[in-house]
């Protein structure tokens, strides 16, 4: 196992000697998606880029997970090991902590090879555009601005790139993480202030769709995780997307909706709109929190 898999199995709230099989799985899908990011890297592709190109599927696989699992229903055993990491200390904390500084390390060129690298970096973009991500997603303030999901990911990894290049950053004492993630939300919201003044010149009509669209998207990530990926494919024309058909939606989003049959996934497609259009109190809320609503909360 690299040290890269190693820092990420220690990471887990399941100790890395008990769960040998999930481990290989682990490692297996962090070899393809390195092996899809070395290849991105060497064309000269943007990891922002790489991530949603067809041509690195395990790529754009691991991107739209990881996004996903934000919104899966937190089971209760693992309740006292978030609970730990909310407070900040104990043994949980410490073992995030320093997967963070084990990961910014790997991916200034600390040591390993190319591979151990490029899988660093892109696990340390992903930890910074999902932080990222939560920020804006708190409020719909700056998708109100037509703030896409791919402007977070352009922000998040311009700071990644500046900051893992930066030699100050290797000093006693700096958490590089917390510097990314403090540059990236500085330009997101330099962002958000020159998209205000833009839009202080288009008609009432383009606010007017960037607003809806903002609310929509909003409503959406109150849902379980099932009824919101279903719910986007159905509503995309209302958000500017392209819709998928189910079998193919199912195949992108696992996670949400591995198991379901065509007719439950139209059944809740359905009984999901009807529920949209009846306000916040009918909406098929998750039962659980998920780690998004931890993590907004924490603020």
């Amino acid at each position: 196992m690299s040290s890269v898999a190693a820092a990420v199995s220690q990471a887990l709230p399941v100790p890395a000697t008990a769960q040998d099989l999930d481990l290989r799985e682990l490692q297996d899908e962090l070899d393809d998606v390195a092996e899809q990011a070395l290849a991105a890297r060497r064309q000269g592709i943007p990891l922002p880029q790489a991530v949603r190109d067809e041509a690195f599927p395990g790529l754009r696989r691991f991107h739209r997970d990881l996004r996903d699992a934000l919104f899966v229903e937190i089971p209760g055993e693992l309740e006292g090991w978030l609970g730990e990491l909310r407070q900040g200390d104990g043994r949980a904390a410490r073992s995030v902590e320093s997967f963070a500084g084990h990961l910014a390390r790997a991916a200034s060129g600390d040591s390993g090879g190319e591979r151990q690298l490029v899988l660093a970096e892109l696990l340390v973009f992903e930890a910074i555009r999902l932080r990222l991500a939560v920020a804006v997603w708190s409020s719909d303030d700056y998708e109100r601005l037509g703030g896409e999901d791919d402007d977070i990911d352009e922000f998040a990894w311009s700071e990644v790139r500046a900051i893992l290049d930066d030699p100050r950053m290797q000093a006693d004492g700096v958490r590089p993480m917390q510097v990314m993630f403090a540059a990236a939300f500085v330009a997101l919201t330099r962002d958000a202030h020159e998209r205000a003044g833009d839009l202080r010149r288009v008609g009432d009509d383009v606010r007017e769709q960037l607003s809806m669209r903002a609310r929509l998207r909003a409503a959406l990530r109150e849902l379980r995780l099932a009824e919101a990926v279903l719910l986007e494919n159905a509503l995309s024309n209302l958000l500017g997307a392209e819709r998928v058909e189910l079998p193919e939606l199912q195949a992108e989003h696992p996670l949400a909706l591995s198991g379901l049959s065509r007719q439950a996934m139209d059944q809740r497609v359905s009984r999901g709109r009807k529920a949209l259009s009846g306000g916040p109190s009918s909406w098929p809320r998750r039962r659980r929190p998920a780690l998004f609503d931890l993590l907004r909360d924490r603020g």
